[in-house]
């Protein structure tokens, strides 16, 4: 039964999420080969910095505008599949609230995790090609010095940590959609204050684990020569793994709870 759940989300979502997504990499490729592939730069000019820096802020605002649509479409497919009227058929299936959990769970990472996959796609795309690597190529000792590895590799460390917060980024989702379900009156609004008031706590707890561990932001970086400052954003990026999973953990249960004992349809 698990099994068709999750084909059942994923089906139910497919189109949207096809749409959202060609039309990305469509634009993707269009940047690539009506802008990045005829830029010189020979020369810093000014109206060539003014060109970058425009193209790549609009560029920023489409990935974080795609990604946002890819987590509502998470977050509604819950919310209206298992907590409004369309919950009443969802509940009388053959599942268990166990399965109908992880249905969800299985299903928005992997939307998330695919959604990851064509952002990195378009980047790529946008930064590979002949003139981008050859400019890159003349600062490239620098950039690795600074980083104390390649920037190929930073990226890559990077976009692991991308898709392994998938799956502390749906629980929290489905965490706070729970939480909001408690309050019939005020469902949405209780859920985005959830998301707020467990950010904030998460956001504390995080800052007085790096003061303990001596990882506070606030030293200056600069002072760093490459090796100490990988050595750093290893150590970092270990403890918000670290809370992600234990954070995700404690959400996990209580979702797991609510869905079980304190279900309240509309």
């Amino acid at each position: 039964m698990l099994r068709k759940l999750i084909k059942f989300d994923l089906k139910s979502g497919a189109r949207i999420f096809l749409l959202l997504h060609g039309i990305l990499l469509a634009v993707g490729l269009s940047g690539r080969l009506l802008f990045m592939n005829h830029l010189d730069f020979s020369e810093a000019t000014p109206a060539l910095v003014s060109s970058i820096v425009l193209f790549a802020s609009l560029t920023l605002f489409l990935l974080m505008a795609v990604c946002f649509c890819t987590w509502l479409l998470i977050a509604v497919r819950f919310y209206r599949n298992l907590f409004t009227g369309e919950g009443y058929l969802t509940w009388t299936l053959p599942a268990s609230a166990v399965e109908h959990l992880w249905a969800k769970i299985i299903s928005g990472i992997i939307w998330y995790t695919l959604d990851c996959l064509v952002v990195a796609a378009v980047i790529l795309m946008l930064v590979t090609g002949q003139n981008v690597t050859d400019a890159y190529s003349v600062i490239a000792p620098e950039v690795t010095a600074e980083l104390g590895m390649p920037l190929s590799t930073f990226g890559l460390y990077l976009f692991i940590v991308m898709i392994i917060s998938c799956f502390s980024s749906v629980i929290m989702t489905y965490f706070c959609i729970a939480v909001g379900q408690l309050f019939p009156a005020h469902r949405v609004l209780c859920a985005i204050a959830a998301y707020f008031i467990s950010g904030l706590i998460i956001q504390a707890v995080s800052m007085g684990l790096m003061l303990l561990l001596k990882l506070f932001p606030g030293i200056n970086l600069s002072i760093l020569n490459g090796e100490q400052l990988a050595q750093y954003m290893f150590s970092a990026i270990t403890l918000s793994i670290a809370i992600m999973f234990a954070v995700s953990a404690a959400e996990y249960a209580a979702v797991h709870y609510i869905m079980k004992k304190k279900i309240n349809l509309l």
